[in-house]
């Protein structure tokens, strides 16, 4: 009774106290129950009894170490806000992150104190708990005293990122090391809300399964095998799994991280926004042709009569600008979009020929030109899709979404490069698009909202017609890992951890010569086939590779595509047609292959597109409703027109019918004879052609070289059924004695190097993974565009969370921004994980915070819109 009646006297003690004091009397709280606790277990001589009152002892002494550091905390951290309405910045969060910490362990602390007595409690399971808080507050108190040297280094600019003269290392090396482990074992997602946190524990879990498949050099039998074993083993021992993770994170590199994230690419991953997505009427993926483009110059608006003359004066001269090719690491190649649409509207593409049997709507006034992230190296529109689909809806107007190269394949500035030649050619094809484009707003997440914050900064540049405004979420606009307390976050982040982060970054800012080598190389061979090509094309020889490589090809491509059909014959036959489109692959990893494809002429060449359809009579049905399929038409290789390539993704099936004449050439004999198409995998799991030297084999006796068909000879298939039963064997045996065995992580890449002690690098700084330059270009960072072009930009609301390691480079954007004049607002999100987003159907936090996107967004187009109020807060303390 007596402790009841302190526990509502101290209730009432907080509700009337500041959010400061309430967040000290938690730590007071917490302290007396721990104190219960010691005096209980003081008795206690068994193991188990001694090492809880170790641990409640221990987690007193961080709770008071901490005490201090939170009140020099909160006597600053009021000075780096965005706004006093809007409380937010790296600061606060690592105080919000010890609030939630202390909050866990009081309701740990309340539990024993209840429990101990009973005979259910089990006191070996509670003593872990306790101890995990124990070394959880311990490595908090470290990181609070780091945000003291912060401090210190920002406390004359009141900046958020210190000088050039401070350094990581310095950072580090002026405290302790901090115990990451702590934050991916037993208190893994403390400072989430509660719909996020079983999330995070199954994508951890996945992560560290996923880890010893990979590094396995079984098969897929075998892997799958050692999947299902690994993660209920790092399911039930928390502690192995943190282990794992941060060894995970401080040792694998880049391909590591793109194979995990691919994970959303899969083919199940595919088909889940058609069943539990917004239904829409038109997704399509749009591949965009690289031919020249000239846009008008935008006229400011005249300020006084002079200037309105001279304009008058100039409106007989239309000033055009020459929008660049993308061409960097790799030369010119179509971009692939997706296009997707609540309704069919006039003009859209694709829709000309349906107009009789469904309802075409009129064009939308507005468009949203949508950036994908994925930290520059990962995911595609289709990973986004689902969240997508119900902007599309909600807003009521057409999203295209850019699907552009990834790093390290394609690092900077390439990217940046195919976003902005997307919006030149948006600007130029609204009619395409299903909208009149008098309202274009730009909106991304990550790595894509600083994508469009570079697309936008190249539009005012070069003067042409600049966006209506910017939406962007949790966006990095300094892509250098300057100390900031915001970025120490990653360093506890489960979806971003600290190696993963830096590894990206450094991948797209900052390409190996190894990889500057291999795109030179790729660039040569893709010309070589490109003009291959045009030399086939012009005496209209067809070219067929041998079947045995198509296989081996096939057997190491994973198979990402909406239908498998078309991709096993991709390599059937490559005609004129098709030696021509090599060089339209595209580097984002976009899972949407050729199902049915629909070539249109470019709008350079005139007003209208008309789509012919072969059968008009015949109806199909798809999985949307109210939907036709969009069939294929022969495009005539002799004219100079370039091509406007859609695929609409409605889950159809088309097959594809190829023809070809082959016709004799002694020229192109000669070349067919020393050279062959051939295909290779690259980081991305992409099929990619190349060219090879000719090389007679004893395979190639078995091959029938015949129009779209393969012949294999009885003696071939024989040696493949003995070869495919006796893997069968091997694999079936080897995975019995494999899938118990942790797989170990080569260290930096090198096979000599192989890590089979995961606590080895318990003592590591992460330090280690800042060693490398990045270029301070403005393109690249936006952070350090001049004053000129900010003070130019349209209309930006910016999205962020508590927890987000880019939260201090929204709020010093957002400062820049506000300095300039320019219309800016902020959000800040509590209890989020950078890229909620893609959670926001499976979590109520992250779908209200999805729906404040769609509220923003429809504020930048200027539209009503009839969203419940999503009833969060701004700003996190």
């Amino acid at each position: 009774m007596e402790q009841q009646q302190q526990q509502q006297q101290g209730a009432e003690t907080v509700e009337g106290a500041s959010e400061e004091q309430q967040s000290l009397m938690l730590f007071d709280t917490l302290i007396d129950l721990c104190r219960n606790n010691i005096a209980y277990f003081e008795g206690d001589d068994t193991e188990t009894g001694l090492r809880l009152h170790g641990a409640f002892v221990g987690l007193i002494d961080h709770i008071e170490m901490a005490k201090p550091l939170v009140r020099t905390v909160q006597s600053f951290m009021g000075e780096y806000d965005f706004d006093p309405s809007v409380p937010g910045n790296g600061f606060r969060s690592f105080l919000y992150v010890v609030e939630c910490c202390v909050k866990t362990a009081l309701k740990l602390a309340r539990y024993v104190m209840e429990n101990r007595s009973t005979i259910l409690f089990r006191k070996a399971v509670y003593v872990k708990e306790v101890e995990a808080y124990n070394h959880l507050m311990a490595s908090l108190c470290t990181c609070l005293q780091h945000t003291q040297t912060l401090r210190e280094w920002t406390r004359q600019s009141g900046d958020l990122f210190p000088d050039e003269s401070h350094s990581v290392e310095e950072l580090f090396a002026r405290g302790g090391i901090i115990n990451q482990y702590c934050f991916y074992g037993r208190c893994l997602g403390f400072q989430f809300c509660d719909s996020i946190k079983p999330l995070l524990k199954f994508i951890s879990i996945g992560m560290a399964g996923f880890s010893e498949g990979y590094y396995s050099e079984g098969g897929r039998i075998s892997k799958a095998t050692s999947l299902m074993y690994t993660s209920t083993k790092y399911m039930l021992d928390p502690e192995l799994r943190a282990r794992r993770i941060v060894n995970i994170s401080q040792n694998s590199n880049v391909d590591f991280c793109k194979a995990f994230w691919f994970l959303a690419e899969s083919e199940m991953m595919h088909t889940l926004p058609s069943f539990v997505g917004f239904k829409v009427k038109v997704n399509r993926v749009i591949t965009i042709p690289p031919e020249p483009i000239q846009l008008k110059t935008a006229r400011a608006p005249a300020s006084n009569g002079v200037q309105q003359q001279q304009q008058e004066q100039e409106q007989e001269e239309d000033v055009f600008v020459d929008i660049p090719i993308p061409k960097s690491h790799g030369g010119a190649a179509p971009i692939k979009a997706r296009l997707i649409s609540a309704v069919k509207r006039k003009g859209m593409i694709g829709e000309r020929s349906n107009t009789q049997r469904s309802t075409i709507y009129p064009a939308s006034r507005g468009l949203l030109f949508h950036c994908h992230g994925g930290g520059f190296v990962a995911q595609s529109s289709k990973s986004h899709e689902t969240y997508l689909r119900e902007w599309a809806v909600t807003l009521n107007v057409p999203i295209l979404s850019i699907d552009y190269s990834l790093a390290p394949e394609a690092p900077f500035p390439r990217a940046l490069e195919e976003v902005f030649y997307a919006y030149c050619w948006a600007l130029r094809n609204c009619e395409l698009l299903g909208t009149t484009g008098e309202r274009i707003i730009l909106a991304g997440d990550s790595a894509g909202a600083n994508l469009n914050l570079g697309c936008a900064m190249r539009a005012i540049e070069l003067g042409i017609r600049r966006p209506d405004g910017i939406f962007l979420a949790y966006c990095p606009v300094l892509i250098s890992f300057v100390p900031s307390p915001a970025r120490m976050l990653c360093l506890m982040d489960p979806l971003l951890p600290f190696g993963f982060m830096m590894r990206c970054l450094k991948a797209y800012a900052c390409p190996s010569l190894e990889v500057l080598e291999e795109n030179r190389k790729r660039h040569e061979q893709r010309q070589a086939i490109v003009n291959a090509g045009q030399q086939l094309r012009n005496n209209n020889v067809s070219v067929v590779v041998p079947s045995d490589e198509r296989k081996v090809a096939q057997e190491k491509t994973p198979d990402r595509s909406d239908s498998g059909d078309d991709d096993n014959s991709m390599w059937e036959q490559l005609n004129s047609a098709n030696t021509v489109q090599l060089q339209n692959q595209h580097l984002s990893p976009v899972s949407d292959t050729a199902s049915d494809t629909l070539a249109l002429q470019s709008q350079s060449l005139g007003n209208t597109i008309d789509i012919i359809s072969p059968d008009e009579s015949n109806t199909i049905t798809s999985l949307e409703e109210d939907s036709q399929p969009i069939t294929l038409q022969q495009v005539n290789l002799n004219t100079e027109r370039s091509n406007v390539t859609v695929v609409d993704d409605l889950d159809m099936d088309m097959p594809s019918d190829i023809s070809s004449e082959q016709n004799t050439n002694q020229n192109v004999a000669n070349f067919i004879n020393s050279y062959v198409l051939d295909t290779t995998t690259n980081a991305a799991g992409e099929l990619e052609p190349i060219l090879r030297p000719a090389s007679r084999s004893q395979s190639e006796e078995n091959i029938v070289l015949d129009i779209g068909r393969e012949a294999i000879s009885v003696q071939n298939l024989q040696e493949r059924v003995t070869t495919a039963a006796s893997n069968f064997v091997s694999k079936v045996s080897n995975t019995l004695t494999s899938i118990t065995a942790s797989k170990p992580i080569a260290a930096g890449g090198s096979q000599n190097e192989l890590q089979t002690n995961l606590d080895a690098l318990i003592a590591r700084s992460p330090s280690d993974e800042f060693i490398f330059h990045v270029p301070k270009d403005s393109h690249l960072s936006p952070y350090w565009a001049s004053d000129e072009v900010l003070s130019q930009f349209p209309p930006t609301k910016i999205l962020t969370v508590v927890l987000d390691p880019c939260l201090d480079d929204c709020v010093m954007f957002a400062k820049r921004l506000k300095s300039l004049h320019r219309s800016v607002a902020l959000d800040i999100l509590p209890g989020l994980p950078h890229g909620f987003l893609n959670f926001a159907t499976i979590s109520k936090e992250a779908h209200d915070g999805s729906k404040l996107c769609v509220k923003r967004i429809a504020e930048l187009l200027e539209i009503p819109t009839t969203l419940d109020d999503p009833g969060t807060k701004q700003g996190c303390c």
